[in-house]
């Protein structure tokens, strides 16, 4: 019952608040870093689907529908909200980042406090921290340089899939 609530009241605060300060006249700007947000997403659950790092144990619906809804119920609208507010110098963008990532941050503590995400295989909320301090800077260069954006974000996956012993090859 605490998943249901816990992703019913997180997706409706993140649509709405995309709904309320989202820059809908320009979303079409936007569209593609929402694309590349979910898309990681869908790489992440590919890549990991063996060893998962973190898992949100799912009583409501079933887990590819849950990841959709993540994707389109919290990443998509975080996405239009960041990009629609983000500030163009540097000082201010370290503050911006900072604040996403505590937004994120005291949403994963809630939902360990919880126990409505699981960590397994050494993830724990310190990677999570680590995670967060590189995705909110990642959208921000997806917005202005993709190929860019894309090349860090396939160096990180590499990066992660080595420490977190995620093999490469099947043999």
């Amino acid at each position: 019952m605490n998943y249901i609530l816990i992703r019913i009241i997180s997706v409706s605060i993140f649509l709405v608040s995309a709904y309320k300060w989202g820059d809908w006249k320009n979303w079409k700007k936007y569209y593609p870093t929402m694309c590349f947000v979910g898309m990681a997403d869908l790489i992440y659950i590919a890549v990991f689907s063996d060893k998962p790092l973190w898992d949100f144990p799912t009583n409501f619906l079933i887990s590819p529908l849950d990841e959709l809804l993540l994707i389109f119920g919290c990443f998509f609208p975080t996405t239009l909200i960041f990009l629609s507010h983000y500030p163009k110098k540097l000082y201010s963008q370290i503050a911006y980042n900072s604040m996403w990532i505590g937004i994120y941050m005291a949403l994963e503590l809630i939902n360990l406090k919880f126990n409505t995400i699981e960590y397994s295989n050494g993830w724990n909320i310190w990677w999570s921290l680590l995670h967060n301090t590189i995705q909110f800077p990642l959208i921000a260069l997806h917005h202005k340089k993709p190929i860019l954006s894309w090349i860090i974000a396939f160096i990180y996956l590499v990066v992660c899939m080595k420490i977190f012993n995620v093999p490469f090859l099947v043999f």
